[in-house]
């Protein structure tokens, strides 16, 4: 604790000390993020509120201190704090978003760069962290022109496979990134090993996840930009960003995306990676969605058909390893209630 200062948590922020948090905070020209389930406030002797921080999961947010105290070794203070929590909770890697002006002062407290467009800067508390995540992905027979698929999966139906498929066919080694995320319907350790399964005959192809690298965007934070709106646009230059660094690690030229023709966000994601990637070494290479009775074969098609009970009609539109796995009535449930079905 900072000599001078009372040190108060919360879990969560609610009441008195959530309005004077905000209030605190949009005087340092940021705002509160709603999602947070932990902060730490400094108060002085007469009550101010001196310095914040708080966290989600594995992110920090809401890094702030006044400005007539900045220099007095209070945000390693309420770092301290909320590493503290994170231990508590079992949470042993911690990531942070701040502006890229603030890189060195969060390096002298023990975070590290993994990526930075030119508003938004990704930072870790492990030195290594990133060449460690992309070490344990890459495979030492990949050579040739290696390319990448990045999906969700969310469940895997025919027309990932075919996306994989014309991947494979269009390089010498490809990897299949998993989203690790675990915020589908679909739990992610299981959407990788249905992905591992169903291309486990496939030569020269490579699953592995993504960890907490990449298509994280439930936790990126917006609170430190001035305009929210922007604030997918941002996401979207920084994910692109992680990606091009991975690529550059092994030695990735080539992604795969399949088109989309009904989700702008995904869409929009797809015009930002052809803009981006080929100034990084990578040729984008899209390729028509699988159609069945002209309507591309989608995950949310098989989703609607498991909400209405339909699951059995799944059949013609997923590969045999998705169709294992929704055939367990076990299975079914736990799709189900990720989905808030009843």
């Amino acid at each position: 604790m900072a000599y001078g200062y009372d040190e108060l948590e919360y879990r969560p922020l609610r009441g008195r000390a959530l309005a004077d948090t905000e209030q605190f905070l949009a005087e340092q020209g940021l705002s509160w993020e709603q999602d947070v389930t932990y902060t730490v406030l400094l108060r002085d002797g007469a009550g101010r509120v001196a310095a914040t921080a708080s966290l989600q999961e594995d992110v920090v947010k809401c890094v702030a201190v006044a400005e007539d105290l900045r220099g007095e070794g209070l945000t390693a203070t309420v770092l301290t704090a909320v590493r503290r929590e994170a231990l508590r909770l079992g949470k042993r890697h911690l990531f942070l978003y701040t502006k890229p002006e603030n890189r060195l002062q969060f390096t002298g407290l023990g975070f590290y760069e993994v990526a930075r467009t030119d508003k938004v800067l990704l930072m870790e508390d492990r030195r290594r962290g990133f060449a460690a995540w992309a070490e344990s992905v890459r495979r030492g027979e990949a050579a040739g022109t290696i390319g990448a698929v990045v999906l969700n999966a969310n469940p895997m139906t025919l027309g990932h496979w075919y996306l994989i498929e014309e991947a494979a066919k269009g390089c010498d080694f490809l990897y299949l990134l998993v989203v690790s995320e675990d915020k589908s319907a679909v739990p992610a350790a299981d959407r990788r090993a249905i992905v591992a399964e169903a291309a486990a005959d496939l030569p020269h192809v490579a699953v592995a996840g993504t960890d907490r690298y990449l298509i994280s965007s439930a936790t990126f934070p917006a609170y430190f930009l001035k305009e929210k709106a922007a604030a997918g646009a941002v996401w979207t230059d920084l994910d692109i960003a992680v990606f091009l660094k991975l690529a550059a690690a092994l030695g990735i030229t080539r992604r795969f995306v399949g088109s989309e023709p009904f989700c702008p966000v995904t869409a929009s994601y797809n015009a930002a990676m052809a803009a981006a990637l080929p100034g990084g070494g990578v040729e984008l290479v899209e390729l028509p969605r699988l159609e069945r009775d002209h309507t591309p074969v989608s995950a949310t098609q098989v989703r609607q058909l498991l909400s209405q009970g339909r699951w059995q009609e799944i059949r013609p539109l997923v590969p045999e390893a998705t169709w294992k796995y929704l055939s367990r009535e076990e299975n079914r449930k736990t799709v189900l209630a990720r989905m808030g079905a009843d």
